[in-house]
Protein backbone atom coordinates (compact mmCIF):
# COMPACT_ATOMS: atom_id res chain seq x y z
CA UNK A 1 0.00 0.00 0.00
CA UNK A 2 1.42 3.48 -0.83
CA UNK A 3 1.94 5.90 1.92
CA UNK A 4 -1.18 7.89 3.68
CA UNK A 5 1.38 10.79 3.62
CA UNK A 6 -0.17 14.07 2.26
CA UNK A 7 -4.04 12.67 3.25
CA UNK A 8 -4.14 14.65 6.84
CA UNK A 9 -7.52 15.89 7.60
CA UNK A 10 -9.10 13.77 4.73
CA UNK A 11 -10.21 11.51 6.66
CA UNK A 12 -13.65 12.85 7.69
CA UNK A 13 -14.18 14.30 4.61
CA UNK A 14 -13.88 10.34 3.10
CA UNK A 15 -16.16 8.89 5.88
CA UNK A 16 -18.58 12.01 5.04
CA UNK A 17 -18.66 10.78 1.42
CA UNK A 18 -18.96 6.89 2.38
CA UNK A 19 -21.80 7.57 4.51
CA UNK A 20 -23.92 9.90 2.06
CA UNK A 21 -23.42 7.03 -0.50
CA UNK A 22 -24.30 4.36 1.12
CA UNK A 23 -27.82 6.43 1.99
CA UNK A 24 -30.75 6.28 -0.47
CA UNK A 25 -33.98 7.45 -0.52
CA UNK A 26 -36.46 4.44 -0.16
CA UNK A 27 -35.01 0.77 1.83
CA UNK A 28 -34.70 -1.40 -1.53
CA UNK A 29 -33.08 -4.55 -0.70
CA UNK A 30 -30.10 -5.17 -2.50
CA UNK A 31 -30.84 -8.79 -2.75
CA UNK A 32 -33.85 -7.99 -5.19
CA UNK A 33 -33.27 -7.57 -9.08
CA UNK A 34 -34.25 -6.78 -12.43
CA UNK A 35 -33.68 -9.11 -15.19
CA UNK A 36 -32.84 -8.24 -19.01
CA UNK A 37 -32.33 -10.71 -21.82
CA UNK A 38 -30.08 -10.06 -24.57
CA UNK A 39 -30.54 -10.29 -28.18
CA UNK A 40 -28.39 -10.95 -31.05
CA UNK A 41 -28.19 -7.56 -32.32
CA UNK A 42 -29.77 -6.22 -35.86
CA UNK A 43 -26.69 -4.77 -37.14
CA UNK A 44 -22.97 -5.16 -36.67
CA UNK A 45 -21.15 -2.59 -34.83
CA UNK A 46 -19.40 -0.54 -36.99
CA UNK A 47 -15.73 -1.37 -34.98
CA UNK A 48 -14.93 -4.35 -33.07
CA UNK A 49 -16.78 -4.41 -29.82
CA UNK A 50 -13.02 -5.65 -28.18
CA UNK A 51 -11.58 -2.57 -29.96
CA UNK A 52 -14.25 -0.47 -27.59
CA UNK A 53 -13.54 2.51 -26.57
CA UNK A 54 -14.06 3.38 -22.85
CA UNK A 55 -16.63 4.79 -21.63
CA UNK A 56 -17.03 8.88 -21.58
CA UNK A 57 -16.80 9.38 -17.46
CA UNK A 58 -13.88 8.30 -15.61
CA UNK A 59 -14.53 5.82 -13.08
CA UNK A 60 -11.27 5.41 -11.20
CA UNK A 61 -7.96 7.15 -11.04
CA UNK A 62 -4.33 6.31 -10.55
CA UNK A 63 -2.11 7.65 -7.28
CA UNK A 64 1.40 7.75 -8.26
CA UNK A 65 3.71 6.55 -8.51
CA UNK A 66 1.62 3.91 -10.45
CA UNK A 67 2.54 0.16 -9.21
CA UNK A 68 0.38 -1.65 -11.27
CA UNK A 69 1.77 -5.00 -12.64
CA UNK A 70 0.87 -6.85 -15.59
CA UNK A 71 -0.15 -10.42 -15.50
CA UNK A 72 1.03 -12.71 -18.48
CA UNK A 73 0.18 -15.54 -19.19
CA UNK A 74 -3.33 -15.60 -17.72
CA UNK A 75 -3.65 -19.56 -17.86
CA UNK A 76 -3.55 -20.09 -14.13
CA UNK A 77 -5.98 -19.07 -11.39
CA UNK A 78 -6.85 -16.52 -10.09
CA UNK A 79 -6.11 -14.60 -13.64
CA UNK A 80 -7.72 -17.23 -16.07
CA UNK A 81 -11.29 -16.15 -14.14
CA UNK A 82 -10.73 -12.69 -14.37
CA UNK A 83 -12.54 -11.28 -17.83
CA UNK A 84 -12.72 -8.49 -19.94
CA UNK A 85 -16.35 -7.17 -20.71
CA UNK A 86 -16.73 -5.14 -24.23
CA UNK A 87 -20.56 -4.31 -24.68
CA UNK A 88 -22.25 -1.79 -26.77
CA UNK A 89 -25.47 0.05 -24.91
CA UNK A 90 -28.56 1.20 -26.71
CA UNK A 91 -27.53 4.76 -27.76
CA UNK A 92 -24.40 3.10 -29.15
CA UNK A 93 -22.03 3.55 -26.95
CA UNK A 94 -19.19 1.23 -26.68
CA UNK A 95 -17.17 0.40 -23.65
CA UNK A 96 -15.16 -2.27 -22.02
CA UNK A 97 -15.27 -3.22 -18.42
CA UNK A 98 -13.65 -6.21 -16.37
CA UNK A 99 -15.64 -9.06 -14.38
CA UNK A 100 -15.07 -12.26 -12.53
CA UNK A 101 -16.10 -15.70 -13.55
CA UNK A 102 -17.56 -16.94 -9.85
CA UNK A 103 -19.82 -19.73 -11.64
CA UNK A 104 -19.21 -21.94 -15.01
CA UNK A 105 -21.54 -19.64 -16.89
CA UNK A 106 -21.71 -16.60 -14.49
CA UNK A 107 -19.51 -13.62 -14.12
CA UNK A 108 -20.15 -10.58 -11.35
CA UNK A 109 -19.13 -7.23 -12.11
CA UNK A 110 -20.68 -3.48 -11.71
CA UNK A 111 -23.69 -2.54 -12.36
CA UNK A 112 -22.79 0.43 -14.36
CA UNK A 113 -21.03 -2.22 -16.76
CA UNK A 114 -24.94 -2.99 -17.64
CA UNK A 115 -27.28 -0.43 -16.90
CA UNK A 116 -26.75 2.85 -17.24
CA UNK A 117 -29.41 5.61 -18.03
CA UNK A 118 -27.12 7.95 -19.14
CA UNK A 119 -26.68 5.43 -22.09
CA UNK A 120 -29.94 4.21 -22.93
CA UNK A 121 -30.59 2.16 -20.25
CA UNK A 122 -29.81 -1.72 -20.62
CA UNK A 123 -26.69 -2.95 -22.40
CA UNK A 124 -27.33 -4.45 -25.37
CA UNK A 125 -24.83 -6.65 -26.90
CA UNK A 126 -21.93 -8.23 -24.59
CA UNK A 127 -19.09 -10.20 -25.16
CA UNK A 128 -17.16 -11.79 -22.14
CA UNK A 129 -12.87 -13.12 -22.68
CA UNK A 130 -11.64 -14.95 -19.70
CA UNK A 131 -8.17 -14.82 -19.19
CA UNK A 132 -7.68 -12.40 -22.25
CA UNK A 133 -4.34 -11.69 -23.20
CA UNK A 134 -2.48 -9.48 -25.68
CA UNK A 135 0.27 -10.78 -27.59
CA UNK A 136 2.05 -8.24 -29.71
CA UNK A 137 -0.92 -7.51 -32.11
CA UNK A 138 -3.33 -9.98 -31.30
CA UNK A 139 -5.82 -10.47 -28.18
CA UNK A 140 -5.43 -13.77 -27.39
CA UNK A 141 -8.39 -15.35 -25.60
CA UNK A 142 -7.26 -18.60 -24.41
CA UNK A 143 -10.49 -19.90 -23.14
CA UNK A 144 -12.37 -18.48 -25.96
CA UNK A 145 -15.17 -15.82 -26.09
CA UNK A 146 -18.87 -15.81 -25.47
CA UNK A 147 -21.70 -13.63 -25.19
CA UNK A 148 -24.09 -12.21 -22.33
CA UNK A 149 -27.57 -13.84 -22.44
CA UNK A 150 -28.60 -12.30 -19.61
CA UNK A 151 -27.92 -9.59 -17.54
CA UNK A 152 -29.34 -8.35 -13.86
CA UNK A 153 -29.17 -5.72 -11.59
CA UNK A 154 -30.31 -4.80 -8.30
CA UNK A 155 -33.66 -3.27 -8.74
CA UNK A 156 -32.42 -0.42 -6.60
CA UNK A 157 -29.90 0.24 -9.28
CA UNK A 158 -32.14 0.83 -12.10
CA UNK A 159 -34.90 2.79 -9.66
CA UNK A 160 -33.32 4.68 -7.61
CA UNK A 161 -31.00 6.39 -9.72
CA UNK A 162 -27.77 4.33 -9.68
CA UNK A 163 -26.73 4.77 -6.05
CA UNK A 164 -22.99 3.14 -5.52
CA UNK A 165 -24.53 0.85 -3.20
CA UNK A 166 -26.32 -0.87 -5.53
CA UNK A 167 -23.06 -0.86 -8.53
CA UNK A 168 -22.96 -5.20 -8.55
CA UNK A 169 -24.39 -7.12 -10.94
CA UNK A 170 -24.09 -10.61 -12.92
CA UNK A 171 -24.03 -11.53 -16.03
CA UNK A 172 -25.50 -14.97 -17.55
CA UNK A 173 -23.14 -16.57 -20.21
CA UNK A 174 -24.13 -18.65 -23.38
CA UNK A 175 -21.52 -20.77 -23.25
CA UNK A 176 -19.70 -22.20 -19.63
CA UNK A 177 -16.56 -20.88 -20.43
CA UNK A 178 -15.65 -20.94 -16.74
CA UNK A 179 -15.26 -25.26 -16.90
CA UNK A 180 -11.80 -24.34 -18.63
CA UNK A 181 -11.33 -21.23 -17.05
CA UNK A 182 -11.97 -22.18 -13.61
CA UNK A 183 -13.68 -20.10 -11.44
CA UNK A 184 -13.72 -17.97 -7.91
CA UNK A 185 -15.93 -17.90 -4.48
CA UNK A 186 -16.70 -14.84 -2.73
CA UNK A 187 -16.27 -13.83 0.22
CA UNK A 188 -17.31 -11.42 2.93
CA UNK A 189 -14.71 -10.41 5.84
CA UNK A 190 -16.10 -8.54 8.63
CA UNK A 191 -14.65 -5.00 9.90
CA UNK A 192 -12.79 -6.57 11.81
CA UNK A 193 -10.82 -8.48 9.31
CA UNK A 194 -10.56 -6.04 6.67
CA UNK A 195 -8.95 -3.40 9.63
CA UNK A 196 -6.47 -6.00 10.47
CA UNK A 197 -2.82 -5.08 9.46
CA UNK A 198 -2.43 -7.88 8.27
CA UNK A 199 -5.10 -7.66 5.55
CA UNK A 200 -3.83 -7.99 1.77
CA UNK A 201 -5.72 -7.78 -1.12
CA UNK A 202 -4.75 -7.32 -5.19
CA UNK A 203 -7.37 -5.49 -7.48
CA UNK A 204 -7.47 -7.44 -10.71
CA UNK A 205 -8.84 -6.31 -14.31
CA UNK A 206 -8.55 -4.75 -17.93
CA UNK A 207 -7.83 -0.91 -17.45
CA UNK A 208 -8.29 1.59 -20.17
CA UNK A 209 -4.85 3.12 -19.82
CA UNK A 210 -2.64 0.19 -20.77
CA UNK A 211 -2.64 -1.95 -24.04
CA UNK A 212 -6.14 -2.86 -25.21
CA UNK A 213 -6.54 -6.72 -23.91
CA UNK A 214 -3.64 -6.51 -21.04
CA UNK A 215 -4.46 -8.27 -17.11
CA UNK A 216 -2.91 -5.65 -15.07
CA UNK A 217 -2.99 -6.66 -10.87
CA UNK A 218 -2.35 -3.79 -8.27
CA UNK A 219 -1.14 -5.26 -4.60
CA UNK A 220 -2.89 -3.36 -1.58
CA UNK A 221 -3.39 -3.68 2.26
CA UNK A 222 -5.44 -1.71 4.50
CA UNK A 223 -8.26 1.05 3.33
CA UNK A 224 -8.40 4.38 3.88
CA UNK A 225 -12.23 3.65 4.72
CA UNK A 226 -15.06 1.39 5.45
CA UNK A 227 -18.90 1.49 5.53
CA UNK A 228 -21.43 -1.04 5.26
CA UNK A 229 -21.17 -1.17 1.72
CA UNK A 230 -18.13 0.49 0.52
CA UNK A 231 -14.64 0.28 0.36
CA UNK A 232 -12.25 3.14 -0.23
CA UNK A 233 -9.09 2.40 -1.52
CA UNK A 234 -5.87 3.97 -2.50
CA UNK A 235 -4.61 0.93 -5.28
CA UNK A 236 -4.06 2.04 -9.02
CA UNK A 237 -6.88 2.12 -10.96
CA UNK A 238 -8.62 3.23 -14.28
CA UNK A 239 -11.65 3.18 -16.47
CA UNK A 240 -11.90 -0.51 -17.83
CA UNK A 241 -11.22 -1.91 -14.28
CA UNK A 242 -14.82 -1.43 -12.92
CA UNK A 243 -16.20 -4.60 -12.03
CA UNK A 244 -13.16 -6.54 -11.50
CA UNK A 245 -12.60 -7.95 -8.04
CA UNK A 246 -10.63 -7.28 -5.23
CA UNK A 247 -9.25 -10.72 -4.17
CA UNK A 248 -8.00 -12.00 -0.91
CA UNK A 249 -4.42 -13.06 -1.35
CA UNK A 250 -4.48 -16.35 0.99
CA UNK A 251 -7.32 -17.74 -1.26
CA UNK A 252 -8.13 -15.57 -4.22
CA UNK A 253 -11.98 -14.88 -2.85
CA UNK A 254 -13.91 -12.28 -4.36
CA UNK A 255 -14.55 -9.43 -1.79
CA UNK A 256 -15.14 -6.62 -3.36
CA UNK A 257 -16.12 -4.94 -6.34
CA UNK A 258 -14.53 -2.32 -8.57
CA UNK A 259 -17.02 0.69 -8.61
CA UNK A 260 -15.88 4.35 -8.80
CA UNK A 261 -13.50 7.06 -7.95
CA UNK A 262 -14.12 10.16 -5.93
CA UNK A 263 -11.46 12.86 -5.78
CA UNK A 264 -10.25 11.18 -2.64
CA UNK A 265 -10.19 7.32 -3.49
CA UNK A 266 -10.90 4.76 -5.46
CA UNK A 267 -14.40 3.03 -4.44
CA UNK A 268 -15.06 -0.79 -4.48
CA UNK A 269 -18.82 -2.46 -3.33
CA UNK A 270 -18.46 -4.49 -0.51
CA UNK A 271 -19.21 -7.98 -0.84
CA UNK A 272 -21.55 -8.24 1.66
CA UNK A 273 -24.31 -11.21 2.81
CA UNK A 274 -26.81 -9.00 0.77
CA UNK A 275 -24.80 -9.21 -2.31
CA UNK A 276 -24.50 -12.77 -1.50
CA UNK A 277 -27.77 -13.01 -1.29
CA UNK A 278 -28.50 -11.37 -4.63
CA UNK A 279 -26.09 -13.96 -6.28
CA UNK A 280 -28.31 -16.82 -4.55
CA UNK A 281 -31.33 -15.88 -6.04
CA UNK A 282 -30.76 -15.19 -9.58
CA UNK A 283 -28.59 -18.50 -9.42
CA UNK A 284 -31.95 -20.13 -7.89
CA UNK A 285 -33.60 -19.18 -10.73
CA UNK A 286 -31.53 -19.55 -13.54
CA UNK A 287 -30.38 -22.92 -12.24
CA UNK A 288 -26.45 -21.85 -11.74
CA UNK A 289 -23.96 -23.36 -9.20
CA UNK A 290 -21.90 -21.03 -7.32
CA UNK A 291 -18.95 -23.79 -6.27
CA UNK A 292 -15.54 -22.58 -7.44
CA UNK A 293 -14.32 -24.07 -10.40
CA UNK A 294 -10.77 -24.81 -10.62
CA UNK A 295 -8.98 -25.51 -13.70
CA UNK A 296 -9.26 -28.72 -15.36
CA UNK A 297 -6.07 -31.22 -15.56
CA UNK A 298 -4.99 -31.24 -18.80
CA UNK A 299 -4.89 -34.59 -21.15
CA UNK A 300 -1.53 -36.03 -20.79
CA UNK A 301 0.26 -35.18 -24.19
CA UNK A 302 2.82 -37.26 -25.60
CA UNK A 303 5.32 -33.95 -25.42
CA UNK A 304 8.54 -35.02 -26.47
CA UNK A 305 11.74 -33.57 -23.96
CA UNK A 306 15.48 -32.85 -25.54
CA UNK A 307 17.21 -35.97 -24.37
CA UNK A 308 20.50 -37.81 -25.46
CA UNK A 309 21.18 -38.90 -29.32
CA UNK A 310 19.36 -42.21 -29.88
CA UNK A 311 20.62 -45.33 -30.36
CA UNK A 312 19.81 -46.86 -33.75
CA UNK A 313 16.10 -47.77 -34.05
CA UNK A 314 15.30 -45.46 -31.37
CA UNK A 315 12.32 -42.87 -33.18
CA UNK A 316 13.30 -38.97 -33.17
CA UNK A 317 11.22 -36.70 -31.00
CA UNK A 318 9.88 -34.01 -32.87
CA UNK A 319 6.73 -31.45 -32.16
CA UNK A 320 5.92 -28.08 -32.12
CA UNK A 321 5.09 -26.80 -28.29
CA UNK A 322 3.61 -23.46 -28.86
CA UNK A 323 2.17 -21.15 -31.49
CA UNK A 324 0.94 -17.97 -31.98
CA UNK A 325 -1.73 -16.37 -32.43
CA UNK A 326 -3.38 -19.22 -31.01
CA UNK A 327 -5.03 -21.85 -32.82
CA UNK A 328 -8.64 -21.36 -34.20
CA UNK A 329 -8.24 -17.65 -32.80
CA UNK A 330 -9.36 -14.25 -33.79
CA UNK A 331 -7.06 -11.15 -34.36
CA UNK A 332 -7.25 -8.07 -35.59
CA UNK A 333 -6.70 -7.46 -39.21
CA UNK A 334 -3.25 -5.50 -39.59
CA UNK A 335 0.26 -6.61 -38.15
CA UNK A 336 -0.04 -9.90 -36.18
CA UNK A 337 2.70 -11.23 -34.55
CA UNK A 338 3.33 -15.27 -35.59
CA UNK A 339 5.43 -17.68 -33.33
CA UNK A 340 6.64 -21.11 -33.89
CA UNK A 341 8.62 -22.98 -31.29
CA UNK A 342 9.98 -26.58 -31.64
CA UNK A 343 11.36 -29.31 -29.61
CA UNK A 344 13.46 -31.99 -31.02
CA UNK A 345 16.00 -34.79 -29.95
CA UNK A 346 17.72 -34.02 -32.43
CA UNK A 347 19.55 -30.12 -33.93
CA UNK A 348 17.00 -28.84 -36.08
CA UNK A 349 18.00 -28.24 -39.59
CA UNK A 350 15.45 -25.80 -40.80
CA UNK A 351 12.36 -24.35 -39.23
CA UNK A 352 9.81 -22.41 -41.78
CA UNK A 353 6.91 -20.73 -41.05
CA UNK A 354 4.15 -19.43 -43.93
CA UNK A 355 0.94 -17.13 -44.05
CA UNK A 356 -0.70 -14.65 -46.14
CA UNK A 357 2.20 -15.36 -48.85
CA UNK A 358 4.59 -13.94 -46.07
CA UNK A 359 7.62 -16.53 -45.14
CA UNK A 360 10.20 -16.65 -41.86
CA UNK A 361 13.12 -18.95 -42.00
CA UNK A 362 15.42 -20.38 -38.99
CA UNK A 363 17.48 -23.26 -37.76
CA UNK A 364 14.89 -23.09 -34.23
CA UNK A 365 14.11 -23.97 -31.40
CA UNK A 366 11.50 -20.60 -32.20
CA UNK A 367 10.91 -18.49 -35.34
CA UNK A 368 9.11 -15.77 -34.64
CA UNK A 369 8.04 -12.61 -37.37
CA UNK A 370 5.33 -10.20 -37.96
CA UNK A 371 2.75 -10.96 -40.42
CA UNK A 372 0.19 -8.49 -42.05
CA UNK A 373 -3.21 -10.14 -42.35
CA UNK A 374 -6.48 -8.78 -44.21
CA UNK A 375 -9.34 -9.58 -42.75
CA UNK A 376 -10.55 -13.03 -43.25
CA UNK A 377 -9.29 -16.97 -42.75
CA UNK A 378 -5.92 -17.13 -42.73
CA UNK A 379 -4.01 -20.93 -42.95
CA UNK A 380 -0.23 -20.72 -40.87
CA UNK A 381 1.72 -23.23 -42.08
CA UNK A 382 4.75 -24.42 -40.33
CA UNK A 383 7.78 -27.09 -41.27
CA UNK A 384 10.12 -28.41 -38.95
CA UNK A 385 13.30 -30.74 -40.25
CA UNK A 386 15.94 -32.09 -38.07
CA UNK A 387 19.33 -32.89 -39.55
CA UNK A 388 18.73 -36.63 -40.19
CA UNK A 389 15.89 -35.41 -42.21
CA UNK A 390 12.96 -36.21 -40.06
CA UNK A 391 10.01 -33.31 -41.02
CA UNK A 392 7.19 -32.59 -39.23
CA UNK A 393 4.04 -30.32 -40.33
CA UNK A 394 1.34 -27.90 -38.31
CA UNK A 395 -1.23 -26.31 -39.68
CA UNK A 396 -3.99 -24.10 -38.41
CA UNK A 397 -6.44 -21.29 -39.08
CA UNK A 398 -6.55 -17.94 -37.70
CA UNK A 399 -9.59 -15.46 -38.29
CA UNK A 400 -8.86 -11.64 -38.81
CA UNK A 401 -11.46 -9.84 -38.33
CA UNK A 402 -12.35 -6.01 -36.44
CA UNK A 403 -14.86 -7.84 -34.13
CA UNK A 404 -12.84 -10.70 -32.23
CA UNK A 405 -15.75 -12.92 -31.41
CA UNK A 406 -16.09 -13.75 -35.31
CA UNK A 407 -15.26 -17.31 -35.91
CA UNK A 408 -14.08 -19.15 -38.74
CA UNK A 409 -17.62 -19.68 -40.40
CA UNK A 410 -20.11 -17.77 -38.17
CA UNK A 411 -19.76 -14.29 -37.15
CA UNK A 412 -19.96 -12.84 -33.57
CA UNK A 413 -24.13 -12.97 -33.58
CA UNK A 414 -23.94 -16.33 -34.94
CA UNK A 415 -25.26 -15.87 -38.49
CA UNK A 416 -23.48 -18.23 -41.25
CA UNK A 417 -20.44 -16.78 -42.84
CA UNK A 418 -21.41 -18.40 -46.74
CA UNK A 419 -18.51 -17.72 -48.63
CA UNK A 420 -16.10 -19.51 -45.93
CA UNK A 421 -18.42 -22.43 -45.04
CA UNK A 422 -19.23 -23.22 -48.75
CA UNK A 423 -15.41 -23.11 -49.52
CA UNK A 424 -14.57 -25.08 -46.52
CA UNK A 425 -17.30 -28.03 -47.25
CA UNK A 426 -16.59 -27.87 -51.00
CA UNK A 427 -12.61 -28.43 -50.36
CA UNK A 428 -13.62 -31.30 -48.17
CA UNK A 429 -15.92 -33.00 -50.55
CA UNK A 430 -13.42 -32.49 -53.49
CA UNK A 431 -10.31 -33.78 -51.40
CA UNK A 432 -12.49 -36.84 -50.02
CA UNK A 433 -13.68 -37.55 -53.32
CA UNK A 434 -9.88 -37.23 -54.94
CA UNK A 435 -8.82 -39.29 -52.36
CA UNK A 436 -11.29 -42.17 -52.05
CA UNK A 437 -12.26 -42.38 -56.13
CA UNK A 438 -9.82 -40.77 -57.90
CA UNK A 439 -13.12 -38.13 -58.70
CA UNK A 440 -11.12 -35.03 -60.05
CA UNK A 441 -12.41 -31.68 -59.46
CA UNK A 442 -10.99 -30.31 -62.40
CA UNK A 443 -10.27 -33.10 -64.51
CA UNK A 444 -6.59 -32.86 -63.75
CA UNK A 445 -4.63 -36.10 -62.29
CA UNK A 446 -3.09 -34.95 -58.73
CA UNK A 447 -1.54 -37.69 -57.87
CA UNK A 448 1.63 -36.37 -57.39
CA UNK A 449 0.58 -34.01 -54.97
CA UNK A 450 -2.79 -35.97 -53.27
CA UNK A 451 -2.55 -39.16 -52.58
CA UNK A 452 -5.48 -41.79 -53.30
CA UNK A 453 -6.72 -45.18 -53.40
CA UNK A 454 -8.23 -45.53 -57.05
CA UNK A 455 -6.27 -46.79 -60.09
CA UNK A 456 -7.48 -44.31 -62.21
CA UNK A 457 -8.95 -41.03 -62.65
CA UNK A 458 -13.03 -40.41 -62.61
CA UNK A 459 -14.55 -37.24 -63.62
CA UNK A 460 -15.98 -35.11 -61.06
CA UNK A 461 -19.53 -34.50 -59.75
CA UNK A 462 -20.83 -30.91 -58.24
CA UNK A 463 -20.56 -29.94 -55.03
CA UNK A 464 -23.52 -28.78 -53.02
CA UNK A 465 -23.94 -25.56 -51.79
CA UNK A 466 -24.71 -25.32 -47.53
CA UNK A 467 -25.59 -21.70 -47.40
CA UNK A 468 -27.59 -19.35 -50.08
CA UNK A 469 -28.18 -15.84 -49.61
CA UNK A 470 -31.53 -17.21 -48.02
CA UNK A 471 -29.37 -18.80 -44.88
CA UNK A 472 -28.73 -22.60 -44.70
CA UNK A 473 -29.82 -25.02 -47.10
CA UNK A 474 -30.92 -27.72 -44.14
CA UNK A 475 -30.81 -30.81 -46.55
CA UNK A 476 -27.58 -29.82 -47.96
CA UNK A 477 -26.07 -29.02 -44.83
CA UNK A 478 -26.91 -32.47 -43.15
CA UNK A 479 -26.47 -34.81 -46.39
CA UNK A 480 -23.06 -33.04 -47.02
CA UNK A 481 -21.86 -33.44 -43.11
CA UNK A 482 -23.29 -36.61 -42.27
CA UNK A 483 -21.50 -38.05 -45.71
CA UNK A 484 -18.55 -36.61 -44.94
CA UNK A 485 -18.34 -38.14 -40.97
CA UNK A 486 -19.82 -41.75 -41.74
CA UNK A 487 -17.40 -41.90 -45.08
CA UNK A 488 -14.30 -40.71 -42.80
CA UNK A 489 -15.00 -42.98 -39.89
CA UNK A 490 -15.09 -45.93 -42.38
CA UNK A 491 -12.06 -44.87 -44.05
CA UNK A 492 -10.22 -44.30 -41.08
CA UNK A 493 -11.22 -46.48 -38.15
CA UNK A 494 -13.87 -48.87 -39.60
CA UNK A 495 -16.60 -47.34 -38.05
CA UNK A 496 -19.69 -48.55 -40.62
CA UNK A 497 -22.33 -46.10 -40.49
CA UNK A 498 -24.99 -48.65 -40.92
CA UNK A 499 -23.05 -51.95 -38.70
CA UNK A 500 -21.90 -53.39 -42.21
CA UNK A 501 -18.76 -53.92 -44.15
CA UNK A 502 -18.25 -51.77 -47.38
CA UNK A 503 -15.78 -53.13 -49.42
CA UNK A 504 -16.50 -50.25 -51.78
CA UNK A 505 -15.35 -47.68 -49.96
CA UNK A 506 -11.26 -48.20 -48.81
CA UNK A 507 -10.64 -48.64 -45.22
CA UNK A 508 -6.99 -48.35 -43.23
CA UNK A 509 -9.11 -50.59 -40.56
CA UNK A 510 -8.86 -54.43 -39.89
CA UNK A 511 -12.01 -54.92 -38.36
CA UNK A 512 -15.11 -53.36 -38.74
CA UNK A 513 -16.79 -51.33 -35.70
CA UNK A 514 -20.32 -50.45 -34.70
CA UNK A 515 -22.00 -47.31 -35.72
CA UNK A 516 -21.65 -44.10 -33.62
CA UNK A 517 -24.26 -41.30 -34.24
CA UNK A 518 -23.60 -37.45 -35.99
CA UNK A 519 -24.97 -34.63 -35.51
CA UNK A 520 -27.13 -33.11 -34.45
CA UNK A 521 -26.10 -29.80 -36.74
CA UNK A 522 -29.98 -28.06 -36.74
CA UNK A 523 -32.58 -27.86 -33.34
CA UNK A 524 -36.12 -29.04 -33.56
CA UNK A 525 -37.10 -25.86 -34.84
CA UNK A 526 -34.76 -26.40 -38.13
CA UNK A 527 -32.59 -23.22 -37.12
CA UNK A 528 -28.49 -24.40 -37.06
CA UNK A 529 -26.20 -25.20 -34.36
CA UNK A 530 -23.55 -22.83 -35.12
CA UNK A 531 -21.49 -24.57 -32.26
CA UNK A 532 -21.95 -27.87 -33.53
CA UNK A 533 -21.00 -27.21 -36.82
CA UNK A 534 -18.36 -25.86 -36.54
CA UNK A 535 -16.85 -28.48 -33.93
CA UNK A 536 -18.22 -30.81 -37.24
CA UNK A 537 -15.79 -28.91 -39.76
CA UNK A 538 -13.08 -28.49 -37.55
CA UNK A 539 -12.92 -32.00 -36.84
CA UNK A 540 -12.82 -32.72 -40.43
CA UNK A 541 -10.88 -30.05 -41.34
CA UNK A 542 -7.71 -31.50 -39.05
CA UNK A 543 -8.24 -34.50 -39.88
CA UNK A 544 -8.19 -34.66 -43.46
CA UNK A 545 -4.51 -32.42 -42.97
CA UNK A 546 -3.13 -35.38 -40.94
CA UNK A 547 -4.70 -38.26 -43.16
CA UNK A 548 -3.73 -36.50 -46.60
CA UNK A 549 -0.46 -34.15 -45.87
CA UNK A 550 0.90 -35.24 -42.27
CA UNK A 551 -0.33 -32.09 -40.86
CA UNK A 552 -0.52 -31.71 -37.03
CA UNK A 553 -3.80 -30.52 -36.11
CA UNK A 554 -1.78 -30.07 -32.18
CA UNK A 555 1.85 -30.03 -33.08
CA UNK A 556 2.84 -33.74 -32.34
CA UNK A 557 2.48 -36.75 -34.17
CA UNK A 558 -0.53 -38.60 -34.47
CA UNK A 559 0.03 -41.99 -33.86
CA UNK A 560 -3.46 -42.43 -33.07
CA UNK A 561 -4.83 -41.98 -36.80
CA UNK A 562 -2.99 -43.33 -40.10
CA UNK A 563 -1.44 -40.56 -42.65
CA UNK A 564 -0.56 -41.14 -46.02
CA UNK A 565 2.64 -39.18 -44.89
CA UNK A 566 6.43 -39.67 -44.17
CA UNK A 567 6.47 -38.04 -40.96
CA UNK A 568 8.20 -38.02 -37.63
CA UNK A 569 7.33 -40.09 -35.37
Amino acid sequence: MKSRSGWPGLFLALSLLLALLATHPVAAEPASYVRHQLAAPARAASVSLLEAAGREFSYQRIFPPDERVRVTPTTSLPASAVTLLVGEFADGTLFSCSGTLISTNVVLTAAHCLYAAENGGWVERLIVAPGADRQGESVVTPYGTTEAVDVVVPRGWAEQGELPRFDFGLVLLADPLGAQAGSLTLAAPSDAALTDPSFSFVVAGYPGDKPFGTQWHASASGFLDISADLLALQADLTEGMSGGPLLTTDRFAVFGIVSFESTLANVARRVTADVIRFVENFCADAGCSLQATPLPTPTPQPTPTPGPTPTPGTPVSLAFVAVEPARWSTVLPGPVQVSVTVVSDRPLAELIVRVAGQEARGTGPTVTFTAHLDPGNHLIEAIARDVDGRELRTIWDVVASWDLADGPWFDSRGQPRAEAINATARALVEAFRWHLYGMSWDGVDHRGDLPTHAPQLRPGEPVPVLVTENGFDRQATEATLRALVEAFRWHLYGISWDGVPHPEVPTHAATVLPPEPVGPWFSPEGQPIPEEITRTLRSLVEAFRWHLYGATWDGTPRGDMPTHAVTAR
